[in-house]
């Protein structure tokens, strides 16, 4: 009886696993967005760089994860200043 019970118990848990690999369990991508932004002033520069990296990963369909982060600006002369930033964006599957 110990057998059959014992059979029972690893079929219901390779069935229970089955369903999770097989779709049950929602599977996420993410990916690393990144965006240049320009301003006049470093601020200006920065929201366009962060907005920016935030709308692209919208854009394709991925949701942001937590704020954009600054990774560098510096000076573009005429132009003012250029940063650069990026968001983590994640996006279910089944």
């Amino acid at each position: 009886m110990t057998g059959l019970v014992r059979f029972c118990a690893v079929a219901i848990a390779a069935a229970g696993f089955a369903t999770l690999t097989s779709g049950g369990l929602r599977a996420e991508e993410c990916k690393t967005f990144g965006s240049v932004g320009s301003g006049l002033s470093k601020s200006i520069a920065t929201l366009m760089a962060k907005q920016g990296a935030i709308n692209i990963s919208e854009a394709r369909g991925f949701k942001p994860q937590g704020e954009a982060k600054l990774i560098s600006c510096e000076d573009a002369g005429i132009f003012g200043t250029e940063c650069k930033a990026s968001v983590r964006g994640c996006k279910g599957r089944n």
